[in-house]
């Protein structure tokens, strides 16, 4: 297998509109002059849990943990768009979910978090549904860009059904990260 890899759970997003429309979206971030880094459009998805740096061995603790772990696939409406840490001080612009959606993320989230106690630390902060699509590096053209997130806060950007959750390994590189499913642990069909 490989030697230590950084780490992550994630869900894909897959929806070709929803793909388009975050797309659409992003091109507008980038016309307010702001110091942007888009997250690339086929590296978009939910960070349920992220491990950083690990080694084979806690790569085969965390599958054989999650392996048997049952879910139905979830449908998920992506909407409204936000910031983080906050206004002041943005570092990420994330397209979040609708609230319908919310409880049976966390099911997911809390179900992995649940399974792999003792295997791998505890997120202090939490699980919050989002999807970074762009990161902020420095404050120029910072009201443009929060009058354009304004804009976009109760914005629908479609929804789709997600049925698998995936371990990825990511490879930074000087263009950004490279992303590559590790394991696929699918969701109960039917």
């Amino acid at each position: 297998m490989m030697d230590n890899m950084r780490a992550f759970l994630a869900l894909d997003v897959k929806d070709s509109r929803a793909i388009r429309l975050i797309e659409d979206v992003q091109k507008k971030l980038i016309q307010t002059g702001a110091d942007l880094k888009l997250v690339e459009i086929n590296n978009l998805h939910f960070t349920l849990k992220f491990f950083g740096e690990i080694n084979d061995a806690l790569a085969m603790k965390i599958k054989s943990s999650l392996e048997n772990l049952k879910f139905k696939p979830l449908r998920v409406i992506y909407k409204g768009m936000g910031v983080f840490p906050s206004p002041q001080r943005i570092s990420v612009i994330w397209v979040g979910v609708d609230r319908s959606c919310i409880e049976d993320l966390l099911k997911v989230a809390n179900g992995v978090e649940e399974r792999l106690k003792g295997i791998t630390s505890i997120d202090e902060r939490g699980f919050q549904p989002h999807l970074t699509i762009s990161r902020v590096k420095s404050g120029r053209n910072k009201d443009k860009l929060l009058a354009l997130i304004k804009e976009y806060e109760n914005q629908d950007f479609g929804e789709e059904m997600i049925t698998s959750m995936k371990l990825k390994k990511s490879d930074l590189t000087p263009k950004g990260p490279i992303y590559s499913d590790v394991y696929t642990f699918p969701f109960e069909m039917g």
